[in-house]
């Protein structure tokens, strides 16, 4: 009931046309915009790389951001208490709430690959990044569940779209996407390891290179896992402190 109310919802704010018309766009101008970035400051290898990486990255909007906003909506519309009260509770709805959104993750990677790589002709690249696909597959499930920690947070903020935001262009910046780990200072490399996308897309690379990548992808697969207590933890305790204090907001 809860999956299929979260489909009604979904496409009741993001209708077929809205999806064609300004989704299928952003989720290829934005990698496309990445790789111009990673091309002023690597040349055609810095370009690779942060192509790559971005079509990991692409995935956060939708587990992130909008998955965030379906509970953020709630509370704005006053109707967060009905999910409060229901059987399975808050934590266990958000997280079948997200299974849409993680559909459109996976099909937003898939769609930058195709537009971005006939972009700049790479069609080669296009082919390995199109087989590496169950690797997108696990970068979408450790930024859902992050998307759930986020969410979490974000729900008590009244700013709540601004620390959505925030979160994304953490993982934008600390998650490897434009550039190589190695660039950014120590403290901020050892954040990186436990952030979502920087394994995954370093897995993807390396599939895409003929390297080794089982283990990147080993490695994405248990920082999804961490999250994804992380966040049943946050939400239970957001829902916990809302029935303490007879109140949704922060």
């Amino acid at each position: 009931m809860v999956a299929r109310a979260a489909r009604r919802d979904y496409f009741a704010v993001y209708p077929v046309r809205t999806l064609l018309t300004s989704s299928v766009p952003r989720v290829v101008l934005q990698p496309l915009f990445l790789a111009y970035l990673g091309y002023v400051t690597g040349g055609l290898a810095g370009r690779r790389f942060a192509l790559v990486g971005a079509c990991a990255y692409i995935v956060s909007l939708a587990t992130v951001v909008k998955a965030a906003d379906a509970l953020t909506d709630d509370l704005a519309e006053g109707t967060l208490y009905r999910v409060r009260m229901s059987r399975p509770g808050l934590p266990l709805v958000q997280l079948t709430r997200c299974w849409i959104y993680f559909v459109e993750a996976v099909a937003s990677a898939v769609v930058a690959v195709v537009g971005v790589c006939a972009f700049f002709g790479e069609w080669g690249l296009m082919a390995s990044l199109l087989q590496g696909t169950p690797i997108l597959v696990v970068t979408a499930l450790s930024t859902t569940a992050f998307g759930l920690a986020v969410t979490a947070v974000a729900a008590l903020h009244p700013a709540s779209a601004v620390l959505t935001n925030l979160a994304v262009y953490v993982l934008l910046v600390m998650a490897g996407v434009i550039a190589p780990l190695d660039r950014l200072p120590w403290p901020l490399r050892w954040v990186s390891e436990v952030l979502p996308v920087t394994h995954g897309a370093d897995a993807l690379r390396a599939f895409a290179d003929g390297r080794s990548w089982a283990a990147g992808a080993l490695l994405e697969l248990l920082v999804a896992g961490g999250w994804l207590v992380v966040g049943l933890t946050l939400l239970k305790r957001n829902d916990s402190r809302a029935r303490r204090l007879a109140s949704d907001g922060g």
